[in-house]
């Protein structure tokens, strides 16, 4: 494709991230793969490296505005940095015990169980998110850090092998883990714990070669501004309905790789 034409997808693309929350990965990687024919690995690769400026970028605005929680941020890192050199390493094992084609079928179906993951996540953050409420409570309660450090660990992996997971996934846990920390806060931690586990993830796959840096850079000059048009055009979508079709768009993705 033309640079034009990834340009393109990735306006599109992050318009819809910016419009609905659910993470770049959910919609870009099944994208590079059924309508652009980019094989799964390279197609986890490159969307792990277009994703690397926009994490960082995002949790740089976040620390700013002290819309994070900085403990948090470090139990999960405890977990879902090795849970990501994991991942790295089970696909280096892959590479060197298995055929090429065996191992994109069997990133092809990781992915398709992740979409499916992260479409019943997003169901289950909004019956979360509406039964406690958005907002921050008065004094912050007590959560279970052994949960958050798993959570942290599982998403790693996740991500690492789909590159899905560091939002559509982890944001409906820590709803779930620390509710009380309140939605902004936990989007904001989300958002810097994807911006250390990502680049870890990605320079795991440049190491394996599955990474294409020109698409990788096309689609992230378009969705930089894609997701500026998204953030805008967000406050006129209800959510109510909005994340259910998110979830139902996944769901169709999934059952197309399987």
């Amino acid at each position: 494709m033309t640079f034009a034409e990834l340009f393109a997808i990735g306006i599109l693309v992050g318009a819809f991230v910016g419009i609905s929350g659910v993470g770049g990965g959910s919609i870009m990687t099944p994208l590079l793969i059924l309508v652009l024919g980019i094989n799964p690995l390279a197609a986890v690769g490159t969307d792990l490296m277009y994703s690397v400026p926009t994490k960082i970028f995002g949790a740089y605005l976040h620390s700013k505005q002290a819309t994070l929680h900085w403990k948090l941020v470090g139990q999960l890192c405890a977990g879902g940095l090795p849970g990501a050199a994991l991942g790295v390493g089970a696909l280096f094992y892959l590479r060197a015990h298995s055929d090429a084609a065996t191992v994109n079928w069997i990133i092809r179906h990781a992915v398709a169980a992740a979409l499916i993951l992260a479409a019943i996540a997003l169901i289950v953050g909004i019956f979360t998110q509406l039964r406690r409420g958005a907002d921050e409570s008065p004094v912050e309660q007590p959560y279970s850090t052994p949960a958050v450090v798993a959570g942290g660990a599982v998403t790693g992996f996740i991500v690492a092998v789909t590159s899905i997971g560091s939002g559509a996934v982890m944001l409906p846990l820590l709803l779930l883990i620390a509710p009380s920390i309140g939605l902004r806060r936990l989007i904001g931690t989300d958002i810097a714990f994807a911006a250390i586990l990502i680049p870890l993830a990605a320079s795991g796959h440049a190491v394996l070669r599955d990474v294409n840096f020109p698409v990788a850079g096309a689609l992230l000059a378009g969705s930089l501004p894609g997701v500026f048009i998204g953030s805008k055009l967000c406050r006129y979508l209800p959510e109510i309905w909005l994340r259910p079709a998110v979830a139902a768009v996944l769901l169709v993705a999934a059952s197309r790789l399987l």
